[in-house]
């Protein structure tokens, strides 16, 4: 179970990351680029969609380095599988959050809408990169017969 968590976090993470950097971007280039309809909306659905895609690309890439191969598949074990690999990044994120809420968020500092500076914007990276795992838990589920 320590070789699942310890895994799971390093991808984890890293896709976190790496969805850190990506949504950086598009946020300066959208503040920056001078778009019709900008809306305060935009960096919410930047982050949904990131933390969706990094969450989806952590259960896989946790799955395929603890299993060694490329697909789990699915069957009872690999439903275990991403349950525990879920359960993990859940324990990862509720740290993450509070880590930041300790030296961020409770201190008034005001972050504009990157992540992790403000609240709001990482919650919801967090939440959907979780939501993306639970999806790709549910995808480890067994075909019903026909």
């Amino acid at each position: 179970m320590i070789g699942i968590f310890l895994k799971t976090a390093v991808v984890f993470l890293v896709c976190l990351g790496i969805g850190v950097i990506i949504g950086v971007v598009a946020c300066t280039i959208f503040d920056v680029a001078p778009i019709r309809g900008y809306s305060a909306a935009l960096p919410y659905a930047i982050w949904f969609v990131l933390g969706v895609f990094a969450g989806l690309f952590a259960m896989a890439g946790a799955a395929a380095w603890i299993t060694g191969k490329e697909d789990m598949g699915s069957g009872p074990a690999a439903v275990a599988l991403a349950t525990r690999i879920f359960l993990s990044a859940l324990v990862l994120a509720l740290a993450i959050g509070l880590f930041f809420w300790r030296i961020w968020w409770s201190r008034g500092v005001a972050g504009e809408y990157y992540v992790p500076d403000s609240g709001p914007h990482t919650v919801t990276y967090l939440v959907s990169a979780l939501g993306g795992m639970w999806l790709g838990r549910l995808v480890s589920k067994p075909l019903p017969k026909a």
